[in-house]
């Protein structure tokens, strides 16, 4: 019995002993597993942030991330076409990202994004275009800007003593500078219009804003009517100016801008004695016609990001923007700029911070064109 009592004590104490070691190793593996939660969770907290996206590393995958596009579509009015280009071809130089340009008339253009043409940026001669996209709530209504202020002149073959008269006035107001000039125009222009054989050309006013501004001129001057049996018109400002320069008309209305392309001493016809004629250059007066605001707009339905303008900030876009940069300067440009600091902000609104910029707008006036001093958004 002694035994018996003995080896059942002893079969008792081991089973306790067993329960206490087992509950000992479960506490143990309890109490490291909720340190390891709790240094997982530090670790987390103190994650670090990637700069490049200001994204937790968490979140890279995001399916939101901004995409830039790196090419934009843009559509310009005739009128604007080699500024553009120009222009163009700097915004490329600083940011990387290709400029492919459409030129045609602005109905043309406003017609083509009405049926759903895939332009970012559409630049209009005129600003009842693009509001009327914005009206029409196929773009958002911050997206239209003014971004030139354009300027009509007369051009036709004619004599040296044509051009001195007009381009030399002698007045000591603008009003009475303006009261001369329109003087001379009307004379060139009923002078032109004796003739029943001169043909004189303008844009169609339908789709051309300068074509709406020469009839304006016209009619201001009383001349419309006269002037009808002459006219040949041209789709844009660049047609009509061809049928200048190839000699199918004496005379043309168009942008002042092309204007100052055209040699002083070129010929489209010889008159009769021989002698090679003189494109004379008249400004029109603005006095006779609307003022030329012209807009652009941006394509979308999200809001165009314009301020603050990064080529202001960085003091990117001085007046000499617009010449040939040699590598020296292309270098220095880079450093200024740097894509990553635009992020957010869609690569056709870059395009127009770039064109709004200070140093852009005063290199306009060598186009012959007046800058805008501040946005025309909404107007």
């Amino acid at each position: 019995m002694a035994f018996s009592f003995a080896t059942e004590h002893a079969s008792f104490f081991k089973s306790v002993m067993f329960l206490m070691t087992s509950l000992s190793l479960f506490t143990g593996a309890m109490a490291c597993t909720s340190f390891a939660a709790q240094a997982d969770s530090l670790e987390a907290a103190h994650a670090p942030v990637s700069e490049s996206s200001g994204i937790i590393a968490g979140q890279m995958s995001h399916p939101d991330a901004f995409e830039r596009d790196e090419k934009i579509n843009v559509a310009v009015a005739a009128n604007f076409a080699k500024p553009l280009r120009k222009i163009a071809k700097q915004f490329t130089l600083l940011t990387g990202i290709d400029v492919a340009v459409t030129v045609s008339s602005s109905g043309t253009l406003y017609a083509q994004i009405k049926h759903g043409a895939t332009f970012d940026v559409f630049l209009s001669a005129d600003r009842s275009r693009p509001k009327a996209l914005a009206e029409n709530n196929l773009v958002h209504k911050s997206n239209v800007v003014d971004y030139a202020k354009g300027k009509l002149a007369f051009v036709y073959s004619g004599d040296l003593s044509d051009a001195q008269s007009c381009e030399h006035v002698a007045a000591e107001t603008k009003e009475q500078r303006n009261v001369q000039r329109t003087d001379c125009l009307s004379k060139q222009l009923i002078k032109l219009i004796g003739n029943p054989q001169n043909k004189l050309a303008i844009a169609n006013p339908k789709l051309a804003p300068y074509g709406t501004a020469a009839q304006q001129t016209l009619q201001n001057l009383s001349l419309w009517q006269s002037f009808v049996p002459h006219r040949v018109m041209g789709k844009n400002v660049l047609q009509t100016l061809q049928f200048y320069t190839t000699g199918s008309v004496k005379g043309a209305f168009i942008a002042y801008s092309l204007a100052l392309d055209l040699p002083s001493n070129f010929a489209s016809t010889i008159d009769v004695n021989n002698v090679a004629p003189t494109t004379v250059i008249s400004p029109v007066p603005e006095i006779l016609y609307q003022p030329i605001i012209q807009s652009l707009v941006v394509n979308s339905k999200t809001a165009v990001v314009l301020t603050p303008n990064l080529f202001d900030v960085m003091a990117i876009g001085e007046p000499q923007a617009l010449e040939e940069p040699g590598e020296e300067n292309k270098h220095e440009a880079s450093k200024q700029f740097n894509l990553s600091d635009a992020n957010g902000v869609s690569s056709a609104s870059l395009f127009v911070q770039y064109l709004m910029s200070q140093g852009v707008q005063h290199s306009l006036i060598e186009w012959g064109y007046e800058p805008v001093n501040k946005l025309g958004v909404g107007q």
